[in-house]
């Protein structure tokens, strides 16, 4: 049996990206995701900045309309229908509509003695009503695994409601809990503080943490929900029986929503007289009053909210209706531009606001701070515009002036009434938000707009008009026809608001992120950008190595990489019809799969069903697997109004919910492909058979990759065109997929697939072609990462036809302490596990995987002992079945009983065979507690096979005061193994005695690869570990040596400095003694936050590694333009010398100890042999750069400078076949 195990690495490659999520309190959890959303509310309290827009023409002083008396707190509203007359509850709405049942039905109600969030208390009694986001504490798992989390409120009925607290607590800074005066998990409402999570069983009942640094905890939802009391929503529903103007029913609206949501800076504009088309008839509006926030103190004392009611309530209805000229004023206002029309009716009260301009410059003060970068309107109207003309030249000069290539979506007047005015409103609102209105400040700020339309008369003579201005104003229109409706609009244009505005920002430069993966001379690139939902977008492209030039090139075979390592934006890549280059959205994959109508997907049951088997993706199945419609809505958090066929439609690719508004739920969405945040794509060769009189044949090449959308994706390499081939999702995702249609602003990324699939081969038939037919076989596995704890594995012999092996969970038998699966199984035979026929021994495959990850890791202070993530595992590669493990659970016929292992292991594990008799007899891991394992597999008795701690070098064997967060490292990658000798030296303690002795040599850094912007004090290391045991040992058994004391730092040489530079003979020798005979050497990564994020490669005796420097953040910046910088080590592996020199600018030889390149982090080294036989490292620094000259075919379109262009890739100056274990001799000393 010929099995060739093609596992094909990669690296993470960073490109760019913003740094920090916004962390919870205290523990502070985080991801590596925090690399690419940046939460700028951390330099202060961030708000949008909303412009009123008040309709004060003569119509609004009509009184045909019913109200009500203002809203009294004291007074006791009659019940309702529904109503169990309790004041004993709050109720909370996700839209602008109050809830009108009032009992136990209600499943958005919860006791008023659970409400912590005392910004509320004062508005909730005065007005009734307060919005801003609300999280509920829940308390989940046992033991070690016990934590408490902040949750969005709207996740839980009121039965399980527990605590509620608010983000305005900590906006403004109101640490009271005393509101909360209920029983759960003993916690105290006199605990002062902010919402924090707790994990690791710490702190539990202390749910809260007083800290002038605090931010929001990390809880996956933002969303804004409107509380109410009672006594209020009684009031709200009571007949209006009072008739009154409309302009009275707009205040009152407008005084409601002001007192009741403080997380907003409000503003007010009105009409201007306006009573002809002439310069002279004072057009246009004012701003009245100028953004400001509602807790402002202004001159005498008022509030900002109270001074905006003041002037509202002074309004009078008196004026014509300039829609388009206010809207224009409006304009110039957020552009910091000169006042216009703002000054036409100077004496009209309210007089325009002094303070929303410059005067002695005669200028608008822009309502934009540093981190605000879009304005909202809201403009409310009764009627259709009067007298609206002045503007129009002004705003058709605007539009001509734009460069923007959407400008002929929004530029076309609109008409209103009977159709034959035509007005430049909606042109206007769509040139404010695709538009920079304020250019003489950094970045784009553009102003997005809603409207309501209010009466019948608005309804029907400006309803078209309003409309389109929202829709081209990115904002929403409203009809209203009462006074309950408006103030519907109003609060429901304000939620829109609050759900668009966020503090979190993707990077402002370029924002792809790609892995790369190698298969013949092609380079594959798995690329994300990153989103301020959980939802990124995704895409795969291919270039290639053209070894006969020496770089990588596009489809046009020019080069395609630029000097900082990203894909030239003039690259086509393979695949593409135009220049796509670093565009996530654009060409490679994606292209393929918005025009695909025909996709082949599948369902993988969960590991507890009883269907063993891949099944199509359809609502049927699925309901089959969930027990029903009712339990799969269930499953799919669905409400009452949610489709459920809409969103299976949307999850297989369809444009269920019509996002590129074209009018067409039926056709295919624009992006389908998730981000492979961590999945390196696979590619596996399957041969092609030459025909009769041919010299070549195109391969059969396939690529196999997650992504976090939920799906496992098989796609085919045609050359120049690609297909998909099919897709598979893990039943357990569906249950994200409304989350991701969605796309709600939130700091937490929702995973999938996300982890890095691997093969086995099994060629019978030894022709260079695998054939399902003639009994070849290929086997697929992979785990999920974050996406969950579990492994799959397919039978992709027929790579158009998979099926389902088998899958295993934390819940299978023996598999208890699993964790996430972030372990890429390596595949191996082991001692003992045979069949045999006719006497010959027919190994069967096994895969080996450590534990995994314990999400506890991932909250900020010093590691503890975990509960899941630990031990490594064996399992028959076939049918999935546990063969042997070790963990620190008690010994079993199928376990070790390892003690130590009691720290999550996240890194592969390395395999080696001592005897070169092709049967893996020893296994190397690192853990999250600085620890290195060897595990012995000698002889078929499994029981007697060991696990010692080779070593430990971070805490873990430190207690009490001597451990500390500095020396808390953590291994997250596959260690490298590398069989060698060391001709040096061995002290016995008073000689040094010249020796040529055998070992095996472990390399490995340290680095918290979950929290890679983390400047946390911990100093972390990359060092080489001498294991002079090179054959298979079983420690502490009888004739078998005892247990050797696990390697410390103190064991090793320190090789942060080149320790030969600058040396005579004598001092040479003296070092060279010094450092051979120390255990190995250690590499100290000394700046700050510095970590080691991936394996490093050895050839030849050279060892490359990479480490990662975190761009130190200043959250008093908005934007950030580097999430930090990748070095690329390069030094002997047995000596920690240089050996690589460069000419500096005296064209002398320096020392060339790294390679530095921004804005990139480098996850595990991919060595590439080319056809030329040229050994190249990809993944790490992007080569030497590409100048291209006339060669007589005319000046080249690129590359014809410095710093454009690069090779893509480094050259190694070698000529080797690349082994994922290397067999090298050093020199002696």
């Amino acid at each position: 049996m010929n099995i060739r195990n093609c596992v094909l690495t990669s690296l993470l490659v960073l490109c760019s990206g913003i740094s920090s999520t916004s962390l919870a309190v205290g523990t502070g959890y985080s991801d590596d995701t925090e690399l690419f959303i940046y939460d700028f509310a951390k330099a202060g309290d961030f708000r949008p900045k909303v412009l009123f827009i008040f309709d004060n023409s003569g119509s609004m002083g009509d009184t045909s309309l019913l109200g009500k008396e203002e809203y009294d707190p004291e007074f006791p509203y009659p019940r309702l229908a529904n109503d169990d007359g309790s004041n004993s509850f709050l109720y909370y709405s996700t839209s602008g509509t109050p809830p009108q049942t009032l009992d136990s039905n209600n499943t958005r109600r919860f006791s008023v003695n659970k409400n912590a969030c005392a910004s509320s208390k004062a508005p909730l009694n005065e007005v009734g009503l307060f919005a801003t986001v609300y999280w509920n504490y829940e308390v989940s798992g046992s033991g070690k695994s016990k934590k408490g989390e902040w949750k969005p409120l709207r996740n839980y009925t009121g039965s399980t409601t527990n605590i509620v607290d608010c983000q305005q607590d900590i906006s403004a800074r109101n640490n009271d809990n005393s509101g909360f005066s209920g029983s759960y998990q003993s916690i105290s409402g006199a605990t002062k503080g902010y919402p924090v999570n707790r994990s690791n069983n710490t702190n539990i009942s202390i749910p809260w943490v007083d800290s002038t640094t605090s931010t929001a905890p990390n809880t996956g939802g933002s969303e804004v929900l409107t509380m109410y009391t009672a006594n209020y929503l009684r009031w709200y529903y009571a007949p209006s029986t009072i008739s009154t103007s409309r302009l009275n029913v707009a205040k009152q609206a407008l005084r409601e929503l002001v007192r009741s949501t403080p997380a907003v800076d409000f503003g007010l504009a009105v009409f201007n007289q306006n009573d002809g088309n002439g310069s002279t008839n004072k057009n246009g509006g004012r701003i009245i009053r100028h953004i400001i926030g509602n807790d402002s103190i202004l001159v005498g004392g008022k509030t900002g909210s109270q001074d905006l009611i003041d002037k509202s309530n002074s309004l009078a209805a008196e004026t014509w209706t300039p829609l388009c000229e206010t809207m224009y004023e409006a304009y110039r206002y957020f552009g910091g531009l000169d006042i216009y029309f703002g000054d036409d009716d100077a004496s009209r009260n309210p007089q325009r606001d002094p303070n929303a301009e410059i005067p002695s410059a005669n200028k608008y003060k822009s309502p934009y701070d540093k981190c605000s970068n879009n304005g909202y309107i809201i403009y409310m109207t009764d009627g259709a515009p009067t007298y609206d003309a002045a503007a129009d030249s002004l705003v058709a000069g605007l539009l001509n002036s734009s460069t923007d290539p959407n400008k002929p979506s929004y530029s076309g007047t609109v008409g209103y009434g009977t159709g034959k005015d035509k007005s430049y409103l909606a042109a206007l609102a769509g040139y404010m938000k695709n538009n920079d209105v304020n250019a003489s400040a950094a970045g784009k700020q553009t102003v997005t707009t809603f409207t309501v339309g209010f009466g019948d008369e608005a309804i029907t003579g400006a309803g078209t008009l309003l409309a389109e201005t929202a829709r081209r104003g990115g904002g929403k229109y409203y009809p209203a026809t009462d006074a309950t409706q408006l103030n519907e609009a109003l609060k429901s244009s304000l939620l829109a608001i609050l759900k668009m505005n966020t503090s979190l920002v993707s990077p402002a430069i370029a924002t792809n992120n790609f892995d790369r993966t190698r298969s013949l001379n092609n380079i594959y690139y798995a690329m994300f950008e990153p989103g301020v939902g959980p939802r990124w977008k995704g895409n795969l492209k291919k270039l290639a190595l053209a070894p006969e030039k020496g770089y990588v090139v596009d489809q046009s075979g020019m080069p395609a990489i630029s000097s900082d390592g990203t894909i030239l934006e003039a690259a086509i890549t393979f695949w593409s019809s135009t220049s796509d280059g670093n565009k996530v959205a654009e060409g490679g994959i994606q292209e393929m799969l918005a025009e695909k109508t025909n996709r082949n997907i599948y369902i993988i049951p969960p590991p507890t069903g009883t269907t063993n088997a891949l099944i199509e993706f359809s609502k049927s199945n699925l309901e089959s697997i969930a027990g029903g419609a009712t339990p799969l809505r269930t499953v799919m958090s669905l409400n009452s109004t949610d489709s459920m066929d809409d969103l299976l439609n949307w999850a297989k690719g369809g444009d269920a919910f019509d996002e590129n508004q074209d009018g067409k739920k039926t056709d295919i969405r624009e992006h389908i492909l998730g981000d492979p945040l961590h999945s390196r794509p696979l590619v596996i060769n399957y041969g092609c058979t030459k025909l009769t009189g041919q010299t070549s044949c195109t391969p059969d090449l396939r690529i196999v990759m997650g992504t976090n959308a939920g799906f496992l994706h098989m796609f085919k390499d045609s050359g120049t065109t690609v297909d998909e081939s099919w897709a598979a999702m893990p039943y357990q995702f569906i249950a994200n997929q409304k989350a991701l249609r969605e796309n709600l602003d939130s700091s937490v990324h929702l995973y999938g697939v996300d982890s890095s699939p691997t093969v086995l081969v099994n060629e019978q038939v030894k022709d260079g072609h695998i054939k399902s037919s003639q009994g070849d076989k290929v086997w697929l596995f992979t785990g999920l990462r974050g996406g969950g704890k579990a492994y799959y594995a397919l039978n992709i012999s027929n790579p158009d036809s998979p099926s389902l092996m088998w899958r295993l969970d934390k819940n299978s038998a023996g598999f208890g302490r699993l964790g996430e699966t972030w372990s890429i199984p390596e595949v191996a035979f082991i001692p003992g596990y045979y069949s045999e026929t006719a006497g010959k021994k027919n190994y069967k495959p096994v895969l080996i995987f450590s534990g995994g990850y314990d999400q506890s890791k991932s909250y900020l202070g010093q590691g503890v002992e975990d509960s899941e993530g630990l031990g490594i595992y064996i399992v028959d590669a076939e049918a999935g079945t546990l063969l042997f493990s070790f963990t620190p659970d008690a010994t079993s016929a199928t376990n070790k009983q390892v003690a130590g292992m009691v720290y999550s292991m996240p890194g592969s594990v390395s395999v080696l065979d001592s005897d070169g008799d092709g049967i893996t007899d020893r296994i190397y891991a690192g853990d999250t507690g600085g620890q290195i394992w060897r595990i012995d597999l000698k002889g078929t008795d499994k029981p007697k096979w060991t696990a010692i701690k080779f070593a430990s070098l971070g805490n873990a064997h430190l207690s009490g005061t001597a451990k500390k967060l500095e020396d808390d490292r953590r291994f997250f990658t596959q260690p490298v193994l590398v069989r060698t000798i060391n001709k040096g030296w061995k002290y016995d303690g008073t000689n040094y005695l010249y020796s040529e002795r055998p070992f095996d040599a472990v390399l490995i850094g340290s680095g918290d690869r979950n929290r890679p912007s983390s400047e946390a004090i911990t100093q972390n290391v990359y060092v080489m570990l001498r294991d002079y045991n090179v054959n298979p040992t079983l420690f502490g058994a009888t004739s078998e040596p005892s247990v050797p004391s696990s390697i410390t730092l103190s064991d090793l040489y320190d090789v942060t400095s080149d320790p030969f530079i600058g040396l005579n003979e004598d001092q040479i020798v003296n070092t060279t003694k010094a450092l051979t005979s120390k255990l190995g050497w250690k590499f100290w990564l000394n700046e700050s936050g510095e970590k080691s994020m991936g394996a490093g490669l050895v050839l030849q005796g050279k060892l490359y590694f990479t480490s990662f420097l975190p761009q130190v953040q200043d959250f008093q910046q908005c934007t950030i333009q580097s999430i930090g910088a990748m070095r690329q080590y390069m030094i002997d592996m047995h000596y920690g010398t240089s050996f690589k020199y460069v000419l500096d600018s005296n064209n002398q030889e320096v020392i060339q100890r790294y390679v530095e390149v921004q804005n990139k982090v480098a996850d595990d080294l991919v060595i590439h042999g080319g056809d030329d036989g040229r050994i190249r490292i990809i993944g790490g620094a992007p080569g030497k750069e590409v100048i291209l000259t006339d060669d007589g075919q005319g000046e080249p379109e690129r590359c014809t400078g410095e710093g454009e262009c690069s090779q893509g890739a480094e050259e190694a100056k070698m000529d080797m076949s690349p082994k994922k274990i290397y067999l090298y001799e050093g020199e002696q000393g």
